[in-house]
């Protein structure tokens, strides 16, 4: 004879039904519907995720009051050694007052944090590893140096990266779910959604 509670057996059941769910949802899902602790992880590719990424530039930032910041064309590449991801731009830097055009471009790297009430892969501690812009004159160039990499690194902060579908961030939380585990993979993002405890 079963001694379960009728609200314990409906909510044994409510769990079974949304983990059997959200394994038809996620391609490349290795978890079974056995419960709230298994975790459904899936890939995302290098190339979708640089085409994410192109889909949120252009975007320019005035400088200093004199001059208009532009970055565009990121192309994405990947660091697993470092849990990261690095990104190259074509850069544009345009003067107010003489009305000049400079080009250039700017390599930076970034860490990723799961923003769980957005369902959203986020960038976050922003590194500018090299900036360079062409035939830009020498007072010009010094002032650029020390204050083009505080804007793109504020700039790129926090900015979405990935975001998981609404469809399947509900069923997580039916779950109980509350955290990501994000590995930058050679050949692209993994991303495990399980228990808030997740690492």
């Amino acid at each position: 004879m079963n001694h379960a509670t009728p609200a314990l057996t409906r909510r044994r059941w409510h769990q079974l039904g949304a983990a059997a769910a959200l394994t038809t949802l996620l391609p490349g899902l290795g978890a079974c519907a056995s419960g709230v602790g298994d975790l459904a992880g899936y890939t995302v590719s290098q190339q979708r995720l640089n085409q994410l990424l192109a889909a949120s530039f252009p975007v320019t930032r005035t400088f200093a009051g004199l001059a208009d910041l532009t970055l565009q064309s990121p192309r994405l590449g990947l660091l697993p050694a470092a849990n990261r991801i690095a990104t190259a731009f074509d850069l544009v830097l345009s003067e107010r007052i003489a009305h000049t055009r400079y080009s250039g471009g700017m390599d930076l790297d970034y860490g990723l944090r799961f923003d769980m009430q957005e369902g959203a892969v986020r960038m976050t501690d922003v590194k500018v590893n090299r900036l360079m812009i062409d035939q830009l004159p020498t007072a010009q160039r010094l002032l650029v140096s020390q204050y083009a990499p505080g804007i793109a690194e504020q700039l790129l902060h926090n900015m979405v990266l990935y975001r998981l579908p609404a469809e399947q961030m509900a069923l997580a939380r039916n779950l109980g779910w509350g955290n990501a585990a994000l590995r930058v993979l050679p050949q692209g993002l993994r991303i495990d959604m399980g228990p808030a405890g997740l690492r």
